[in-house]
């Protein structure tokens, strides 16, 4: 009895495991089913099944190619490859074609998420060799997308063009109009990359969006936002980024540039949100403090409230951060790994070949010219290829010095940045003080005057003081340092005023220098012997003389006495 039990026993547990294992199959089909059309799905279906449930390495295999293709899928952008990697090793060992070629694809993905280019470019060259064999144009188009993403990381912008338009041309072929649109939206991106704004835009505008998807609708109205800030059409990018976060609402908020946005609100003077947005990058990036994004955005931030000193000290910090990226970009030598994989493929080939010849001439040995000839042949096609081998070797050297040329300019430039900055605070200090000093006191007794000139004999004194020292500041002498001293902190507004604005008298050029220099509109009435209610009148006829002219700079000239009225 006891023996027939025990035998019932590991029948059960048999059948218990089967049936376990016969469901885990089913619920990855299902997952792999889900992928293109549902990824959330799909994601949810495998983040149900424990590791434990899986009992074969084909199930761990499966398993750990789909939850890494789920999670990019649904944007949780992993940087651990150990996960992929089992699947890479089972699939090279036991190949499935398909399969093989998306774990290649994936490790590369993951690998340049975490800034590994050498591994990420090899593995998407591996992936490319065999998406070729396999001519899937779906996964094709998604490998040289890849190797798209990986060349702009390493800066090489031009030849991610280059792949981002095979992207979008096998998207096409492969009948996945989606894909094709993001693809021709980040081939757009990418001439703004290189410096080519209205190229960028002009795509953008020419692209027939027939997708109503939300996602994809916010990733294209987010892309105006770069070049039309870089052209300085601000309200344009405060457009399409309102439309962007529209779309995207609060389940894809993390695709939103935040370091951006808060750097165009800061253009358009909007301070309170774009700190909000620099409040938001800091709450829900836990990297915010190593991008070079966020630290450009808070330097412009603090520019514009003039706390220059903090301005200063998020500049070093985009800086060293830059400077560490250039070096990691050095180190990883993306064209080089990408040489050195095409050597490494033709070695392993020529090794082949030379086995398949060894045994060929071991069965034909009495033909001797054969064998001199396979000699002959052999010998010369090593000569090319060390020819090939000697050239590839000087690009590679060619790259790595201009890449050190970048970084030297670089660093020229943080150099040229913080001369400027010392030459900004020495003015400023010289402004303040000489506002502090000279004209708070003027002000002030301006201002008196006109309360009290008309008052008892008793005020006859303090009257006669403040006509005494407006007398001063009248002097011609005095009225030409003023303006020496405020073209020189104006960036030479008054120069470029007189310049651009011939039909300016001398008169006028005075009464702007007063308004630049911070005196109220009392103090100005009293220096220029005129009434209080013709400045106004002088002022508005000067700024619709400014606003009708065609001077290049009256925008500039606007804004300086706006801020001065």
């Amino acid at each position: 009895m006891t023996r027939h039990s025990i035998i019932y026993s590991l029948l059960l547990l048999f059948a218990m495991a089967c049936s376990t294992s016969g469901r885990v199959d089913t619920m990855l089909l299902e997952a792999e089913s889900l992928m293109m059309e549902h990824p959330d799905s799909a994601l949810a279906i495998l983040d149900s099944i424990r590791p434990s449930q899986l009992t074969s390495d084909r199930q761990r295999a499966d398993y750990a190619l789909l939850l890494t293709q789920a999670r990019d899928k649904n944007f949780r952008f992993e940087t651990d490859d150990s996960l992929i990697s089992t699947s890479v090793a089972y699939f090279d060992e036991h190949p499935e074609p398909r399969k093989r070629t998306l774990a290649h694809m994936y490790r590369g993905i993951l690998n340049l998420y975490r800034g590994n280019l050498t591994v990420a470019i090899k593995e998407a060259l591996t992936a490319l060799d065999l998406a070729d064999r396999l001519n899937d144009d779906y996964i094709f188009a998604k490998t040289h997308e890849l190797i798209a993403d990986i060349y702009v990381a390493a800066y090489n912008f031009d030849k991610a063009i280059t792949h981002r338009r095979l992207a979008a041309d096998y998207y096409l072929r492969a009948d996945k109009p989606l894909n094709n649109q993001y693809a021709l939206v980040d081939l757009a991106s990418a001439f703004n990359r290189i410096d080519k704004p209205n190229t960028t835009i002009a795509m953008l505008d020419s692209l027939s969006i027939e997708i109503a998807d939300s996602t994809f609708l916010g990733f294209y109205h987010a892309t105006y936002m770069k070049p039309l800030l870089k052209l300085k059409r601000y309200n344009s990018a405060r457009h399409h980024s309102s439309l962007a976060e529209q779309f995207w609402g609060n389940e894809t908020a993390e695709l939103q540039n935040r370091p951006y946005t808060s750097y165009m609100y800061t253009l358009l003077n909007r301070l309170d949100s774009a700190n909000y947005y620099l409040q938001l990058e800091r709450k829900y990036n836990p990297r915010w403090d190593n991008t070079e994004e966020y630290h450009w955005a808070q330097s412009t931030l603090l520019i514009k409230k003039h706390d220059y000193e903090n301005a200063v000290a998020e500049l070093e910090k985009m800086w060293t951060i830059h400077d560490k990226d250039i070096k990691e970009v050095l180190k990883n030598n993306v064209a080089f790994a990408e040489s050195d994989f095409h050597y490494n493929k033709s070695v392993a080939e020529h090794e082949k070949a030379d086995r398949y010849h060894a045994l060929t001439l071991l069965l034909i040995a009495i033909i001797v010219l054969i064998c001199f000839g396979f000699f002959i042949f052999y010998r010369e096609r090593m000569k090319r290829k060390r020819l090939e081998l000697e050239n590839k070797m000087l690009e590679a050297r060619e790259l790595t010095s201009r890449l050190l040329s970048l970084e030297n300019n670089a660093a020229a430039l943080k150099s040229i940045a913080a001369e400027k900055d010392i030459r900004l605070r020495e003015q400023t200090i010289l402004v303040n003080q000489l506002f502090r000093d000279r004209y708070k006191v003027l002000n002030n007794l301006s201002n008196e005057y006109f309360e009290k000139r008309d008052s008892d004999a008793t005020r006859l004194t303090i009257i006669k003081d403040v006509e005494n020292e407006i007398a001063k500041i009248k002097h011609d002498d005095y009225l030409d340092q003023l303006k020496e001293i405020v073209d020189q902190c104006r960036d030479n507004i008054l120069t470029r005023m007189q310049e651009q604005m011939p039909r300016f008298k001398e008169n006028d050029i005075t009464f702007c220098a007063l308004i630049l220099a911070g005196f109220s509109p009392r103090a100005i009435c009293l220096i220029m012997d005129m009434k209080h209610g013709n400045y106004y009148n002088k002022w508005t006829r000067l700024r619709a003389r400014i606003a009708d002219s065609a001077a290049p700079d009256k925008e500039f000239f606007l804004t300086a006495l706006n801020n001065k009225l």
